[in-house]
């Protein structure tokens, strides 16, 4: 709900006195693992404060650094949520092709991917006083 001096748009709630936009995320759709990463590429262009319950709404804060237009800094976060849930989407599908493929290539290189068992005490070494080396 805007107050005097607020405007709300959507999920955007534009601040002009504070010179801030404030972002309601859900995180049923985006979690803070896409949260994170999106809020970390506007650190250069903006002061982001992250705010809220995880598992009702989240609220990031956006105050700009350069005099950057409110407007673009809240409609760029919402691209990049939308752009780090597809990635993140993408990661988890494509997760057991790409360890299946790493396998592949370290067998064909003769890696071994189980390490041999560390000797027992009875069957290491042992100097010619008997002890263990």
């Amino acid at each position: 709900m805007a107050t005097k001096g607020q405007a709300s748009n959507g999920n955007v709630t534009f601040d002009e006195k504070n010179g801030s936009v404030i972002i309601s995320v859900n995180p049923a759709i985006y979690p803070l693992d896409v949260i994170y990463p999106a809020a970390y590429v506007f650190m250069d262009r903006a002061y982001i404060m992250i705010d809220g319950d995880p598992k009702d709404e989240i609220f990031v804060e956006m105050v700009s650094k350069e005099g950057c237009s409110l407007v673009e800094l809240a409609g760029d976060f919402n691209n990049e949520l939308l752009n780090y849930a597809v990635y993140k989407k993408q990661v988890e599908r494509n997760g057991p092709i790409r360890e299946a493929l790493i396998t592949r290539a370290l067998l064909s290189n003769g890696v071994q991917l189980v390490p041999e068992p560390l000797p027992q005490a009875a069957d290491a070494p042992k100097d010619a006083k008997g002890a263990v080396r």
